[in-house]
C-alpha cells in the first residue's frame, strides 16, 4: 500500500513547516493576542495544528510585521516533545560555537594578512564611494543619492542583510536613472562584490504577461543560480513586474532570512507624481503609493511587508540626459 507524504510546506518559501510548537504559540499569543489575525490563527491552531502550516513561522511573522511594528520580535522554536533536553542541547551547541569562533579569531590575529570579520571593510567602502563621486556631480540632489548609497553599502557591515536601493524617476529621467544604476553596480562590483565581473539586469516590462500564479517560481528559478555567482541585480521598470513574480523579491530581500546575505538590488520605479522638492519621507510615500497601485490585487499583508522592505533606501532622479549607458558589464535575464 502506498504511503502518502505528510510533509507540510510553506506556500510562499516552500520550506518544510514544523516549527509551531506550543511554546512558540504562547509567545505569539503574548505579543499578538489582541489582533484579529492572530485570533483567527489561534482558533485554527487549536482545532487542527496542521491547518496553520500553510505558512512557515518566518513568512507568517513577516506578513504581520508591517501591521504590528510596535511589537517585539518573536522567533520560532522547533516543535518538540522534550523541551528541557533541547534547551541543554542548544546551550552545548552555543558553547561549542563560541569556542570555535574565539579559536578562529585567535588563529588569525598574529598574521599580517588579517581577514575582516565583516563582509565590508573601510577601504572597500571608501574605494567604492570614490568611484561614484567621480561619476556624479556636486549638485545637492546627486550628493543626496551618494549619501544614501554610502548608508546602504554600510549595511554589509552586519552580514545577513542585502542592500536594497530604489530610484524613483519619470519618463524624462529614465536614461539618467539607468546610468546611475549602472554606475552604482559597476562601482560595487569593482571593490565589494568581486566574485565575478558581471552584474545582472532585468527589465520588468518583459515579464508583464506572466500573471499566472502557477508561474510564480519562474523568476526565482532564473535568478537564484545567477545571483549566487554575480551578487548584484538591477531591476528596471519595477512597476511593470506582475505580483505573481514580484513576490519573489520577498525571499531575496528579507532582512532576517534572505536567500543571499551578501547581495545588492538596484530598483528603478517609474512614478507619475511630481518628484521635485520632496522630503525623504515624501519620497517613501510616493514609492509606496506607486507599488500599492500596481499590485493592488495582491493580499494586503504580503504586499505591505514587501513594500516596507523595498523602501529601505529611496531617492529621486531629477536630471535628464540623452546619453545611453553601456550594458556590457551586465548579464540580461529574460523570460
Amino acid at each position: 500500500m502506498e504511503v502518502q507524504s505528510t510533509e507540510l510546506k510553506c506556500s510562499l518559501c516552500k520550506s518544510e513547516v514544523n516549527d509551531y510548537c506550543p511554546e512558540f504559540i504562547e509567545q505569539l499569543k503574548t505579543k499578538y493576542g489582541n489582533f484579529k489575525d492572530f485570533q483567527l490563527f489561534y482558533n485554527n491552531f487549536k482545532k487542527d495544528p496542521d491547518s496553520v502550516c500553510d505558512l512557515c513561522p518566518t513568512c507568517r511573522i513577516n506578513s504581520w510585521r508591517d501591521k504590528y511594528t510596535n511589537c517585539p520580535q518573536v522567533r520560532p522554536h522547533a516543535r518538540t516533545t522534550n523541551a528541557p533536553k533541547n534547551r541543554w542541547s542548544n546551550i552545548i551547541l552555543f558553547i561549542i560555537t563560541i569556542l570555535a569562533f574565539v579559536f578562529g579569531l585567535y588563529s588569525h590575529t598574529d598574521t599580517s594578512d588579517t581577514k575582516y570579520l565583516t563582509v565590508l571593510s573601510e577601504n572597500q567602502l571608501k574605494s567604492t564611494m570614490e568611484l561614484l563621486e567621480n561619476k556624479l556631480s556636486s549638485s545637492e540632489q546627486q550628493q543626496s543619492i551618494l549619501k544614501k548609497l554610502n548608508g546602504a553599502f554600510s549595511r554589509l557591515r552586519e552580514p545577513g542583510e542585502p542592500i536594497i536601493f530604489m530610484l524613483l524617476h519619470d519618463d524624462a529621467s529614465k536614461k539618467t536613472t539607468d546610468c546611475l544604476a549602472s554606475y552604482a553596480s559597476i562601482s560595487a562590483k569593482k571593490h565589494i562584490f568581486t566574485n565575478s565581473s558581471k552584474s545582472l539586469w532585468i527589465d520588468g516590462s518583459e515579464w508583464t504577461s506572466y500573471t499566472d500564479l502557477n508561474q510564480d517560481n519562474l523568476l526565482y528559478e532564473k535568478l537564484t543560480t545567477s545571483l549566487e555567482e554575480n551578487e548584484v541585480l538591477v531591476l528596471e521598470n519595477l512597476q511593470d513586474l506582475p505580483w505573481s513574480l514580484a513576490k519573489t523579491l520577498h525571499h531575496l530581500c528579507d532582512t532576517e532570512n534572505p536567500k543571499f546575505a551578501k547581495a545588492m538590488y538596484m530598483l528603478e520605479l517609474r512614478v507619475i507624481d511630481d518628484l521635485k522638492q520632496l522630503s525623504d519621507g515624501q519620497k517613501i510615500v510616493v514609492a509606496e503609493r506607486a507599488m500599492n497601485r500596481v499590485w493592488q490585487n495582491a493580499p494586503n499583508e504580503y504586499r505591505a511587508a514587501l513594500i516596507s522592505r523595498l523602501t529601505s533606501y529611496v531617492d529621486t532622479v531629477l536630471w535628464e540626459s540623452d546619453q545611453p549607458c553601456s550594458r556590457e558589464s551586465f548579464i540580461r535575464i529574460s523570460p
